[in-house]
């Protein structure tokens, strides 16, 4: 069964938006840093399993397949995966350690569809949408393979509210609207026992 995240003003959770100030960024060496993506409330009925209210953050412009955090204190996690943030890459000449970008906040809700156009999507929950083969990861800590959270997608129309990048001739879309290696999407995955996170992309 999939759920279309959909924009909606009383929804529960949002995408985008500031880092809530109660909310610790890990420490990292990633180019560009994490990007602040939102958070998933576990008041929903649909995620009564989560053990926390789950603020979701990635270093969006990296070449990083698998990022995966720790949430032990679900409001200061830490980084399990990569170990050497400092040799992270990206595809973007623009941007640097110093570069920053933030993403409107949009309140949003989840709505039971039986087709989802990923082209018109801000992303889906229930059961992964793969845009290639399903790499669903095991768990560093338990070894047990994970539980999908929600993927987000690169077509919502979610745009920054902040960036100091200075785009190239070309680039400008993927620094003023959320996007995810420019037309991929960020599958997000987590073990609520041993309370690990994965955040891994895939793209056409």
């Amino acid at each position: 069964m999939q759920y279309e995240i959909v924009s909606d003003e009383n929804g529960k959770h949002q995408i985008g938006g500031e880092i809530p100030q109660d909310f610790t960024i890990p420490n990292n060496e990633f180019i560009a840093g994490f990007q602040y993506l939102g958070f998933i409330d576990n008041s929903d009925p649909l995620f009564s399993w989560l053990p926390f209210k789950v603020n979701l953050i990635h270093p969006i412009y990296t070449d990083e397949y698998f990022v995966y955090l720790d949430y032990s204190n679900p409001n200061s996690p830490t980084i399990i995966e990569p170990t050497d943030t400092a040799s992270s890459t990206s595809a973007f000449d623009e941007i640097d350690k110093n570069s920053i970008i933030i993403w409107q906040g949009v309140r949003v809700s989840l709505e039971e569809k039986e087709e989802i156009d990923e082209f018109e999507s801000i992303g889906i929950c229930g059961e992964p949408d793969w845009l290639q083969e399903a790499e669903i990861p095991n768990c560093p800590k338990s070894g047990k393979p994970m539980r999908f959270l929600c993927q987000l997608g690169s077509f919502s129309d979610i745009e920054a509210t902040f960036s100091n990048v200075e785009p190239t001739k070309g680039m400008e879309e993927y620094f003023q609207k959320l996007n995810f290696w420019c037309d991929g999407n960020l599958y997000i995955f987590i073990d609520p026992t041993t309370k690990t996170m994965c955040y891994t992309m895939q793209n056409t």
